[in-house]
């Protein structure tokens, strides 16, 4: 039995890999209209994510090179993380945890919405007690201020609502 036939055809598409390779591609594009500081980042993560993706993406291939990479990465599909393939209403809803930081993020800035999202997310999601989705919401938070505000001396985005430009920041 080949690994086609043990796996299902949805695991092993190409589409995952190629539409995020398209986003990070997109991205890079997108952000070397920032400032040169303001561009490294998006153009770090995006390059990188590009690259795995090509390494997914031929990871995939049923040749002797996908059986490589395979094998080097660990990206045997055979040996799954999850035994089971989540519904698509459980992925829809981690998309809608995605895009609500997103927008979140838009309205207050990156500061604030950190310890919200986590400490929502740990509560809601993943039943965690209030205690532990505090400290680690705090914890992040702190690290997140201390490295890219005060080591860094980054001005993390402030949103629309803390900016005094509003959308015109755009």
């Amino acid at each position: 039995m080949t690994q086609n036939e043990t796996v299902p055809r949805k695991i092993r598409s190409i589409w995952p890999p190629l539409v995020l390779m398209l986003a990070a591609i997109g991205m890079v594009i997108w952000a070397q209209d920032y400032g040169r500081g303001s561009r490294l980042m998006p153009t770090v993560v995006g390059s990188l994510t590009a690259v795995l993706c090509v390494l997914d993406l031929l990871s995939r291939l049923d040749n002797g090179l996908g059986a490589a990479l395979r094998l080097a990465l660990g990206a045997d599909f055979r040996n799954r993380e999850m035994s089971h393939d989540p519904a698509l209403r459980a992925e829809l809803g981690m998309i809608g945890w995605m895009v609500g930081f997103i927008v979140v993020m838009l309205g207050i800035g990156i500061l604030p919405t950190v310890p919200l999202f986590i400490a929502a997310y740990m509560r809601l999601q993943g039943k965690r007690s209030w205690t532990s989705a505090i400290l680690s919401a705090l914890l992040v938070f702190g690290f997140v201020l201390l490295v890219f505000e005060i080591l860094l001396g980054t001005t993390l985005y402030r949103g629309v609502l803390f900016d005094p430009k509003g959308f015109g920041a755009w």
